[in-house]
């Protein structure tokens, strides 16, 4: 796959190892240090755009001189151990068919938002500083909205989806009695898919229940599916009632529980203000990764208000620490769609 002498943008893998290489190392000097180890000329590159582009003329230059996989070696060698991305690059120095997390992405590897694009403005870039302490008064503001969220995080599961010739990561969340709701992009062509359960910080044995993958219904539009387990779930596993839902407001926070790289169970709480909001999606600054597609989104009441499906590419604006602005559909339009959809109707609480 890294001997192709054109880099092949249209290819998954293709297009994760530029989101990859851009969050992994997503300022000028640190990009620099990549390529130059790897043996790329910096003076071809042209180095002041945004820093999206930049790895995209790196890759476009390192193809046809044989520079691919010293560029991928060397941006692994670079991680530490533990690095939840290193399989994925170490997967692609032996040739095997990556687990890539299957997101809606332009042929040049950028996000395809429903909503305008992944560009970060500068009132999105001025929101934070350097600064990631907060006021004392916050605190306890802070510590009821992750009470309510944490509450709901047993329901968020780790997808695991087979598909001819590759696999795929996502997050999920359970929404009925054997009923888990993703991205439509994470299930579609799935030949089959389990749900790893209590995948968290060690102390308990993840459990892995099988699923349907005859039973997927979504929209691919609007970027939502469904699919059944094998059998009931449990109750300690809590459903996340969609009547309970709200409208996400501009300016308040989104918490994500999610599954990133396939890891175990993360929050996303910093830095985490909703920019903007339409009749379809939700725009906000909460850091996600590849994997966090399908994770679902609360207020700082523990409402569900979106459902995660799109992560933007780090941008440096007016010299303020790289910045992503992500995406999520507004969870009125999934619960809509879902009133439509026979297994909701028959499956749904």
């Amino acid at each position: 796959m890294l001997d192709d002498i054109r880099y092949p943008w249209t290819e998954d893998w293709a297009q994760q190892l530029h989101a990859t290489l851009t969050q992994l190392y997503p300022s000028r000097q640190r990009l620099a240090a990549v390529a130059q180890r790897a043996g790329i000329e910096m003076t071809e590159i042209n180095s002041e755009q945004a820093i999206a582009y930049v790895w995209s003329e790196v890759l476009d230059l390192a193809a046809p001189h044989g520079l691919l996989e010293a560029v991928v070696r060397t941006a692994r060698d670079l991680l530490p151990e533990t690095s939840p991305r290193r399989p994925f690059l170490t997967g692609l120095l032996a040739g095997a068919a990556p687990e890539t997390d299957g997101a809606p992405r332009g042929p040049d590897g950028a996000p395809r938002f429903i909503s305008g694009t992944d560009e970060v403005y500068e009132r999105e870039a001025l929101l934070y500083h350097d600064d990631l302490t907060i006021g004392i008064g916050e605190v306890p503001a802070l510590i009821a909205a992750l009470t309510h969220v944490v509450r709901w995080a047993p329901s968020v599961c780790k997808l695991t989806v087979r598909l001819p010739g590759a696999r795929r990561a996502g997050t999920g969340f359970r929404i009925g009695p054997d009923l888990l709701l993703t991205n439509w992009h994470v299930l579609d062509r799935a030949t089959a898919v389990t749900a790893d359960f209590d995948y968290e910080d060690g102390s308990v044995a993840a459990t892995t229940v099988g699923t349907d993958p005859g039973s997927i219904v979504g929209d691919r539009e609007d970027d939502w599916a469904v699919i059944r387990t094998s059998e009931p779930l449990p109750g300690r596993w809590p459903i996340v009632r969609l009547d309970a839902a709200a409208a996400p407001v501009p300016g308040e926070r989104a918490f994500i529980v999610q599954h990133p790289d396939g890891q175990r169970k993360r929050l996303g709480f910093v830095r985490n203000q909703i920019s903007d909001v339409d009749e379809r999606v939700v725009h906000y600054l909460t850091d996600t990764e590849a994997g966090s597609s399908g994770a679902p989104v609360f207020d700082a009441a523990g409402r569900l208000i979106a459902l995660h499906h799109a992560g933007g590419r780090p941008q440096e604006v007016f010299g303020r620490p790289p910045t992503v602005k992500n995406e999520g559909i507004r969870i009125e339009r999934v619960v809509a769609g879902l009133a439509e959809s026979k297994i909701w109707q028959s499956g749904g609480p």
